[in-house]
């Protein structure tokens, strides 16, 4: 409080004395400083009044309660007035960086600074002359009035180099549609041209912004919504009601309000004002439906189409305290809905502490909130980026993997590098970066059922040789759980699958892991079980050959031996949206943020997916079932070297021998698993277990975390003898033989 009544008498000494100093640098001579000063002493006037209200007040609080509460309406009403009168007194602060600032406050209008559109009008706050800052636009609640951003913020906020603006309509108005307030923003959006706009939504702003953001896309440089009144959780066109006595401080000197009515507006909750605002003018049930209703069903409805590729950085700030609406769990639900549709990691939703609905107005840096955002900052490259993971990590990450190894025993076949004709368990003949002269080695294999092989197989080359496979892996894959580190996929070098991160992968001279038939293959139908899905493009071949990529061709074979595919819930729906058409989903337009893979195009139906039961309950030597076991085949290497990546034939034929090679390796292992006594589930969880007596067997023979002991990786049972596997009968010749 002596803070809040320090800052008022300074202020007010300096600018009623009639002191020029700084503020004669940015506004010129006389007019304008007396015009400034004539508004403080204004506002100063105005408000001493209702603090003296207050100290008389007799409703605030009982004379026997404690002294801080008893102080707590005059604490909130000086805060209020300094706020006031900080930002008359704001233009006297010296610019940074010698940058000039303009100012649009207390109707000291600059000229060219406002504009409308439509009924709506848009007003240049503040901003550096030149043009060079980031142009936000604050979208005001269901008031909709340019005063109603907060004075506490845009001091700072244009200080800060942003240009700042807000938009309002008449303060009766009753005519304005959602659909005609979206299209006029719109507009304006357009006419800044080059320049990409952040949007701030508060309260039915956040709607609003939503709205335009699916409407815009990419030609938005963000979106920042402040509480948001998306209806997710509360729908509040069933819950205000026009008439409420609650107004702010700064209309109460318009109104004259009784000192009742002045100890309501200060004790009662903030979060009202844009409701109250509306309501005193008439507009507020007309908003309600025109405005907030309508704005949910046409946001509702984008959320249920399919994601577009349009990426955009958002930040969904919630209040856990919030009175008015349920912001926290506002901001939860909204959160999985946007996740589809903004890059990973490009979506925050950050939980503040306040009680009121219009936590701006408080001491929240915005300032610092909007640098930190995804907005701003630019996020970690996944390629480039990537640390390999300490021994603590691969330990954790190794405990999750062995809870499936425990049931599926993978087993590791390769070529021996010494011997090329003569197959080896283990992975030595498998080529790394090292082996090769620092060249990238891609590993092209089938996607098994649900993608269950993946952590297997990363984990195995972390261990047995030391180096990190880099998966291309489903975007889904690799979100951002809350209160939780980056996934598993992600912590041990998974990448999102594009173009871009393939080509940069194999630029840096990675170790990869791809999987051509993708989600597609690991969500496969009934009855398609170890079929490839691989698209008809060579794209990776070619990038593989531009950088003299060493390709290695892999099988796997197992989960589709111990679970079922019963159906594909894509096909299901299909058949039903034949009997119910309006089941069917939206078609996919133009705009919107984003989709999470290219993938989806098509799109995607999860398979309903149960334990495969055999006559005897468990997998046995013979008949598959569940608990069978993986099995992993690498084949030759096909090395590049020699392919002219712009030879499309050639790259078509060494794209058709990978292929045939992998199908080949399975092949392989269907026959060679028929000589493993220990495919049994019964017969190799006791060997196992028995093993496991002995402890951990497995040290790292290279790389970072060379001579590392691995607790968590478990002894496996033997398998078939190599010498009873009988040879492949046909094998595409590789391209060009290392």
């Amino acid at each position: 409080m002596t803070v809040c009544v320090g800052v008022l008498f300074s202020t007010f000494a300096v600018l009623a004395s009639g002191g020029r100093g700084a503020f004669a640098q940015h506004q010129g001579r006389g007019g304008a400083e007396q015009a400034l000063r004539m508004a403080v002493v204004g506002v100063w006037r105005a408000e001493v009044p209702i603090v003296s209200d207050v100290l008389r007040s007799s409703d605030l609080a009982g004379s026997n309660a404690p002294r801080s509460q008893r102080l707590m309406p005059l604490k909130r009403q000086l805060a209020a007035t300094a706020a006031t009168v900080a930002a008359l007194a704001w233009p006297m602060r010296s610019t940074r960086h010698g940058r000039k600032v303009r100012l649009q406050a207390a109707g000291l209008a600059t000229p060219g600074t406002a504009d409308a559109v439509g009924p709506v009008r848009f007003e240049l706050v503040g901003g550096p002359d030149d043009a060079s800052g980031d142009v936000l636009l604050y979208l005001p609640d269901i008031d909709f009035q340019s005063s109603s951003i907060p004075s506490s913020q845009y001091p700072n906020l244009v200080a800060a180099g942003f240009e700042l603006w807000s938009c309002s309509l008449a303060e009766d108005d009753v005519k304005t549609g959602f659909a005609e307030l979206l299209r006029s923003i719109e507009m304006w959006l357009r006419r800044k041209g080059s320049q990409r706009v952040v949007l701030i939504g508060e309260g039915f702003g956040g709607l609003l912004a939503l709205a335009l953001a699916f409407r815009t896309g990419r030609s938005l440089k963000g979106l920042m919504m402040v509480n948001p009144a998306t209806g997710l959780v509360q729908q509040p066109w069933r819950q205000l009601r026009p008439g409420l006595p609650v107004v702010p401080l700064s209309e109460l000197l318009a109104l004259a309000p009784e000192t009742a009515t002045v100890s309501e507006a200060i004790t009662g909750t903030l979060g009202l004002r844009s409701a109250s605002a509306a309501a005193r003018a008439g507009t507020l049930q007309f908003r309600l439906k025109a405005w907030l209703r309508d704005g949910w069903e046409l946001v509702s409805s984008e959320l249920r189409r399919p994601p577009e590729r349009n990426p955009l950085p958002a930040t969904v700030l919630a209040f856990s305290d919030d009175v008015l609406l349920p912001s926290k769990d506002e901001g939860n639900m909204l959160k999985p809905a946007l996740q589809e549709r903004c890059l990973i990691n490009r979506l925050q939703v950050k939980e503040l502490e306040s009680k009121s609905h219009e936590p701006l107005v408080g001491d929240i840096d915005l300032v610092a909130i909007l640098k930190e955002s995804p907005i701003f900052q630019a996020p970690k490259d996944p390629v480039s980026d990537f640390k390999f993971p300490s021994m603590a990590e691969l330990e954790e990450g190794s405990k999750d993997v062995e809870r499936l190894a425990s049931v599926v025993s993978p087993v590791f076949c390769s070529f021996s590098a010494a011997s090329p004709s003569q197959r080896v368990f283990g992975l030595e003949g498998v080529p790394t970066p090292a082996d090769v002269g620092e060249r990238p080695v891609l590993l092209v294999g089938n996607h098994q059922l649900a993608g269950a092989d993946l952590g297997p197989l990363v984990r195995e080359f972390l261990v047995d040789r030391g180096v990190l496979t880099r998966g291309l892996a489903y975007p889904g894959a690799m979100r951002t759980r809350e209160g939780q580190g980056p996934p598993q996929f992600q912590r041990f070098g998974a990448v999102p699958v594009s173009p871009r991160n393939i080509f940069k992968l194999l630029q840096q001279g990675e170790m990869v892991l791809l999987f051509p038939g993708g989600i597609r293959e690991a969500l496969h139908g009934p009855g398609e079980e170890y079929q490839l899905f691989w698209p008809n493009k060579t794209d990776f071949v070619r990038v593989a050959a531009r950088f003299n990529a060493v390709v290695v061709p892999f099988g796997g074979i197992g989960a589709d031996d111990s679970a079922q595919v019963l159906a594909n819930l894509g096909d299901l729906r299909q058949q039903a949206e034949k009997v119910v058409p309006w089941m069917a989903r939206s078609q996919k337009r133009s705009g919107g943020l984003m989709p999470v893979s290219e993938s989806l195009e098509g799109g995607l139906g999860f398979p309903l997916i149960a334990p495969k039961v055999s006559s005897s309950l468990f997998a046995t030597e013979s008949e598959s079932g569940f608990g069978d076991r993986f099995y992993f085949s690498f084949g030759k290497p096909f090395d590049l070297k020699e392919v002219n990546p712009k030879d499309r034939d050639a790259c078509a034929q060494v794209y058709s021998n990978i292929r045939a090679a992998v199908e080949q390796e399975m092949a392989w292992l269907q026959k060679a698993r028929e000589q493993d006594p220990y495919r049994d589930f019964v017969k190799r969880q006791l060997y196992e277990r028995v093993a496991a007596l002995e402890g951990p067997v497995r040290r790292i023979p290279d790389g970072p975390l060379e001579g590392e002991l691995v607790q968590s990786y478990a002894k496996r049972a033997p398998s078939f003898d190599l010498n009873l596997v009988p040879p492949l009968t046909v094998r595409p010749e590789p391209a060009i033989e290392p």
